[in-house]
């Protein structure tokens, strides 16, 4: 057979008593070498055939979960625009399932989609190296006071919303106070 192709497969092994509801790591990957983070922007999924939020609604949402984050890495940590060798970029993605029901279309896959409730949002983060873009570590979690959150809904579901997202921040702050060279 010519031009034969050869599959890559990479194993991640779960994190061992985990604060989160599934963390996985690359084998032997050391955190410790990295002191900046390059913030990518939160990416919000919804599923097609439920009423799209409104812009406003968007950038209230996105907006709770940067100060929620900001103020739990404080200037503690390094935030940067620009890939480098010390540069841990980190991608974080909500998938809010509250009027619809879970799709095969999910943006995330395998172990991960099995979190992934209806009437639940769940909020995942991934860590790579900034000039590899090689998949470091990836964690999910889903909110834990089931009901409606975040886009469209009243101000107490907004409160749950911020509730939410600081206790994901403080969780990441935990991670990176324990795992990263400061």
């Amino acid at each position: 057979m010519s031009g034969c192709s050869q599959t890559h497969v990479v194993s991640y092994h779960k994190v061992p008593e985990s604060k989160v509801d599934s963390a996985y790591v690359k084998p032997g990957v050391d955190f410790s070498r990295y002191r900046k983070l390059l913030p990518m922007p939160l990416e919000i999924y919804y599923y097609e055939g439920q009423v799209d939020p409104a812009p406003s609604d968007l950038a209230r949402l996105r907006k709770i979960f940067r100060t929620a984050f900001k103020a739990a890495i404080g200037d503690d940590y390094l935030l940067v625009d620009e890939p480098g060798p010390d540069v841990l970029q980190v991608r974080a993605s909500l998938v809010d399932l509250e009027l619809s029901p879970v799709s095969g279309d999910m943006p995330v896959k395998g172990r991960a989609a099995a979190l992934v409730a209806e009437g639940q949002l769940t909020f995942f983060m991934e860590l790579a190296d900034s000039l590899s873009g090689e998949v470091l570590g990836r964690a999910a979690d889903q909110e834990k006071d089931p009901g409606p959150v975040g886009v469209a809904f009243e101000e107490r579901d907004w409160q749950r919303t911020r509730v939410a997202a600081e206790r994901w921040a403080g969780l990441f702050r935990d991670f990176l106070d324990r795992n990263l060279g400061h």
